[in-house]
């Protein structure tokens, strides 16, 4: 549960149930976790939400690998604790090391990181920190991914840091049983 209800057909003005169904059926039907079941409650921003989502998630070619470690910078950076559990068992799924995945968890000193890692690890914990990013760090991140993939993956890491905002604002419900350890916070 959440500080308010999740979102309901019948609770949407008639004018919005059609986008609320649309919503739905986009995220597979009803969900009970995540951020979903707050967003519902406006269906036509959910549906857009659902879109830029999408393309980020599965239609942007950077590795699953990038992709997971990229939503772990965001979401430790805003101190997630429902995304993490939902990430972190993912990323090291996805190939990002345990020593990796621990030490942003617990935000202690980094371990070898190969040069994507790096550059996108740098990149994003730099803009976290001071809400910019040098001109050394940015060039390091676009020498590694390229001009599209490094716009896809700043998309990714605000998205996720948007997510972390609705997930921690409305105090969505942590899942009862979680296999990694909850944020130090």
């Amino acid at each position: 549960m959440a500080r308010i209800e999740a979102g309901a057909r019948e609770n949407v003005p008639s004018e919005f149930q059609n986008a609320f169904d649309q919503a739905v059926e986009c995220i597979g039907g009803p969900s009970s976790g995540g951020p979903w079941p707050v967003v519902l409650n406006s269906p036509e921003l959910a549906l857009r939400r659902i879109q830029v989502a999408d393309y980020l998630r599965k239609e942007s070619t950077f590795s699953k690998k990038i992709q997971e470690l990229a939503i772990l910078v965001a979401v430790r950076a805003m101190d997630c604790q429902y995304a993490w559990l939902a990430h972190a068992a993912a990323a090291r799924r996805e190939g990002v090391s345990n020593a990796l995945v621990d030490a942003i968890r617990d935000r202690t000193p980094l371990p070898p990181m190969s040069p994507d890692e790096k550059a996108l690890v740098d990149f994003g914990q730099e803009f976290y920190s001071t809400h910019k990013v040098s001109q050394a760090t940015f060039e390091a991140a676009l020498d590694q991914f390229g001009s599209q993939h490094l716009v896809e993956l700043t998309m990714l890491m605000g998205h996720y840091a948007q997510t972390s905002f609705i997930l921690n604002a409305f105090d969505v419900t942590l899942p009862p049983q979680h296999p990694e350890p909850l944020l130090p916070v």
